[in-house]
């Protein structure tokens, strides 16, 4: 008799735990789900935010090195956007909650490996239409692209033993686009490495830090009324001056500098190019 006594208070107690236990987790799950609801405002459970998304000033060190970290975790498109959307969920909080920032892994090696679009500029510019009109953006991402053009990167540089794939200096080259293809093939013939090496990897997370935080530097000058647009590529402009809209020949668009693919043409040699685009040779 005592025996089944014992047996009985065994299963009492086996059975008290387990429902301890689910009741911990059922209050855990409830109290998270309450958090998490308390980060919405009132009456928009279900209805989206109204755009643009609100922006506070940001640290562009910070970008620098959110951005860096990124990289190691999802490469180039995800770092430069996680370090602008985390650090504005940090300080802003709904919306930014419920931004997913893993959607831009997709755009790591110029998106899906195509060598497109740099994917930090994905990242970064993406990152910045979140806050903005497109008719603003426009202006600000082409500030972004046109620094990238002519900036020689990498100049973030990680704290001894902190390097992700390659440590010390990197040898910094310029673009002169804002293609990931054109950018690592440049580097390369630069710095005589291979595309694949981890050195290379290395200077692409370290250009994911110095974009992501000039993208916070540019979104803080126009949240704060002082962005100003400076680039300008006078070779771009004089090739539109027949190949752009509403010109004589008006066939093609763009902002990229014609020279670097367009090898053929002798800037100091015109009437050639004319007669040739013309058929008159």
């Amino acid at each position: 008799m005592s025996e089944e006594k014992d047996m009985s208070r065994r299963k009492f107690l086996k059975s008290g735990i387990l429902a301890a236990g689910a009741l911990a987790v059922g209050t855990s799950i409830f109290h998270t789900q309450v958090a998490e609801a308390a980060q919405l405002p009132e009456g928009e459970h279900c209805a989206p935010p109204s755009f643009p998304y609100p922006y506070v000033q940001l640290d562009p060190e910070k970008a620098k090195l959110d951005g860096y970290a990124g990289y190691g975790k999802s490469k180039c498109s995800y770092g430069a956007f996680e370090a602008v959307i985390g650090q504005l969920r940090e300080k802003i909080g709904y919306p930014y909650t419920h931004v997913p920032t893993q959607v831009l892994g997709w755009g790591g090696t110029g998106g899906g490996g195509w060598g497109t679009l740099c994917g930090a500029l994905i990242g970064a510019a993406t990152a910045i239409n979140y806050t903005m009109p497109k008719s603003d953006a426009d202006k600000v991402v082409s500030e972004l692209f046109g620094w990238y053009c002519d900036y020689a990167f990498p100049e973030f540089m990680p704290e001894a033993g902190k390097a992700l794939e390659y440590e010390g200096p990197i040898e910094k080259s310029v673009a002169k686009s804002p293609l990931c293809h054109v950018s690592v093939s440049v580097w390369c013939d630069t710095s005589g490495l291979k595309a694949e090496s981890k050195a290379r990897s290395e200077r692409c997370a370290r250009i994911t830090a110095d974009v992501a935080a000039k993208a916070v530097e540019l979104l803080n000058q126009f949240h704060s009324k002082n962005f100003k647009a400076v680039y300008k590529n006078e070779v771009v402009d004089d090739c539109m001056i027949c190949h752009g809209k509403g010109h004589s020949l008006e066939n093609t668009r763009g902002m990229m500098d014609c020279e670097q693919c367009h090898t053929d043409v002798d800037p100091n040699n015109l009437v050639d190019h004319i007669k040739r685009s013309w058929d008159l040779l």
